[in-house]
């Protein structure tokens, strides 16, 4: 490519600007993490509870009466749900500044109802 090549948007008809700031970050540092928005974290924490309900579905599917795994294939669900509420709630158009209170209420009543149905359901 030559130096003064600048890619061309078909569908807008606008000449590409040259890319800002590139975030480049020190993942496996607390300095790296530093300033990492409400919605990075939910993002960050449903895919992780995704990957995590994969393996304890296999674990449950191989001996369902296991009380832990009960438990914690009921906390992954509620998570992942009440995450994906949330991003669902966002898509809907609820303004960006509610990223962190509905972080916040996602964690909070996924905390609530499983201690709640856990401590009905003990037996």
């Amino acid at each position: 490519m030559s130096e003064g090549w600048r890619p061309f948007d078909l569908w807008t008809g606008v000449m590409a600007q040259p890319p800002g700031r590139i975030l480049r970050r020190e993942w496996a540092s607390a300095e790296g993490w530093r300033d990492t928005k409400a919605g990075m974290w939910a993002w960050l924490l449903q895919r992780a509870a995704a990957l995590a309900l994969v393996v304890v579905i296999v674990l449950h599917l191989r001996n369902p009466f296991v009380r832990p795994v009960q438990g914690l294939l009921l906390a992954l669900v509620l998570l992942h749900g009440l995450l994906g509420l949330r991003a669902i709630l966002l898509d809907f158009g609820l303004p960006v500044r509610l990223h962190r209170a509905l972080f916040a209420a996602a964690i909070v009543l996924a905390v609530g109802l499983f201690v709640g149905f856990w401590l009905w359901r003990w037996y």
